[in-house]
């Protein structure tokens, strides 16, 4: 793991600070996600907006990432690889931090986060027919962004969500969870990210 970077911003220096404490996992994961972040003044992380035509969570906000491939040494290696594919980021553009918790998708797969810094006036090339659009979170607003509450229909039940507003996007489930793990170990922001999952029946 890289660590030899000038930030050019203290939260980004405190971030690896905080990352540095625990090595990174040698245990493979089946999926693994690139938080990226930008290495500027005031750092922005970096989210996905998957296309309405996917299989699979179509239309919702990820961080760039997937499954691991046969021919991935490690989690880096997949992080890296499928953030290529997806957003044009080169892996040499990215100075890798260190890592969070093994989160769970909706389905039960787990998935890596990775989290790297990356030059501000990256060039980027979202994936055409999986990535709609490519936006950014402003890092020392999420740190303290209030909390909105998701609602939605999935498979007969009304789930209620914690999410994040970003660009107009609503960052919740998954990519909801590896976010608030990342101001919370970063930057001690304490969030509940518990759901409320109801029948149907019982929404007026």
């Amino acid at each position: 793991m890289q660590r030899h970077l000038s930030f050019a911003s203290p939260l980004l220096q405190q971030l690896a600070e905080r990352l540095a404490k625990k090595p990174l996992s040698s245990d493979l994961q089946p999926a693994c996600v690139l938080i990226a972040i930008t290495n500027e003044a005031s750092p922005k992380i970096l989210y996905t907006l998957r296309s309405n035509k996917l299989n699979q969570h179509a239309g919702e906000v990820s961080f760039a990432g997937g499954k691991r491939d046969a021919t991935d040494q490690d989690n880096i290696a997949t992080a890296l690889r499928e953030t290529f594919e997806e957003t044009g980021i080169f892996p040499e553009q990215v100075m890798i931090i260190g890592e969070l918790p093994v989160q769970y998708s909706r389905s039960g797969l787990a998935v890596q986060p990775i989290v790297g810094i990356i030059p501000p006036d990256v060039h980027l090339n979202p994936e055409v027919g999986e990535i709609e659009r490519l936006f950014w979170a402003d890092l020392a607003i999420l740190i303290n962004q209030p909390i909105e509450i998701y609602q939605l229909n999935y498979h007969g039940h009304f789930i209620q969500s914690p999410s994040f507003i970003v660009d107009n996007e609503t960052v919740w489930g998954l990519t909801g969870r590896i976010t608030a793990s990342l101001l919370e170990i970063g930057f001690d922001r304490q969030i509940d990210w518990n759901y409320r999952v109801m029948p149907l029946t019982v929404v007026s």
